[in-house]
């Protein structure tokens, strides 16, 4: 090989460890964060207590995910046929019967947060009825199924769509493993927010769809609120209230509202992929194309 060759050899080879090097740093993605989240990306500056608040409500309340997607929207407007409301709440039935372990890991995350600690106390008193085995939250949502015509063998052993079972189980990750803050922002906040509107509206069509009476919907009675109720705790408004008066009180740094943020995108995508799995199992599969369209498929 010539000295002119060689050269050559070694300069392309320095000009291709250079771009190497250079696109492997531009693709260092952040270990947490959004997609679009590098390492060498700048933390964002703290914003006043009220104005982050008021940004993650509205992140939460204009997503579609996280509120009223295809599926509820096709509930509430009573286009779901009985068999396809069966198994709405099944699935349903194992997502609350997880719910009270959110609230009690979030508790116990907040060690020395007392004001945090006895709110979320509280709320997992309310998650248990109150500790009266027959108005525990998930207990409600199988008195629903149970008007429905789903027995308690079948809400017990139902078999969990796999979105189902990634929701519930990536929620638990969220709660255990990261700050309480993050917890509550992604449990809480992004979660219970969004419930009240919804149930109001899906209450109100399972009532007129379905003839069924207060006693039967009484999980959206203590969820939505109704003073009618014993132990009526203001429904779950004033849970994500609270929740985000902790988040006015103790989000204050950069680096916690951005990680805050980031929990309640992590929940919101969380549920979209929830709801594509009732949406799918549900609606697309009853359709008359399903079975044209996977036609061969092994996957249906």
């Amino acid at each position: 090989m010539t000295l002119e060759a060689h050269q050559e050899r070694e300069t392309v080879r320095q000009v291709r460890d250079r771009h190497e090097d250079k696109l492997h740093h531009e693709l260092d993605h952040a270990p947490i964060g959004t997609p679009t989240t590098r390492l060498t990306d700048p933390v964002p500056a703290a914003l006043p207590p009220e104005q982050f608040v008021k940004e993650l409500t509205d992140e939460v309340m204009n997503s579609a995910a996280a509120n009223i997607g295809p599926f509820y929207e096709r509930l509430i407007a009573q286009q779901v046929p009985l068999e396809g409301v069966r198994e709405w709440v099944k699935q349903w039935y194992i997502d609350a019967r997880i719910f009270p372990s959110v609230i009690a890991q979030i508790c116990a995350n907040a060690t020395y947060f007392y004001d945090a600690r006895q709110f979320m106390g509280a709320n997992l008193a309310e998650e248990l009825g109150e500790f009266n085995p027959a108005r525990e939250h998930p207990v409600t949502v199988r008195k629903l199924g149970n008007a429905l015509g789903v027995s308690d063998e079948e809400m017990e052993f139902t078999e969990p769509y796999p979105e189902t079972l990634v929701y519930v189980e990536y929620r638990q990750h969220l709660v255990r493993d990261y700050h309480w803050l993050e917890g509550l922002a992604a449990g809480s906040f992004a979660i219970e927010l969004t419930i009240p509107n919804r149930f109001r509206q899906i209450a109100r069509a399972l009532s007129a769809q379905f003839d069924l009476d207060d006693e039967a919907l009484e999980v959206f009675r203590i969820h939505a609120g109704d003073e009618r109720l014993e132990n009526d705790y203001g429904g779950d408004d004033q849970h994500a209230e609270e929740a985000a008066n902790l988040l006015r009180k103790y989000a204050v740094t950069g680096d916690l509202q951005h990680r805050v943020r980031l929990a309640v995108w992590r929940s919101i995508q969380a549920r979209r992929m929830y709801q594509w799995g009732l949406y799918r199992e549900i609606i697309l599969k009853r359709h008359p194309a399903w079975e044209t369209i996977n036609a061969g498929s092994s996957g249906t």
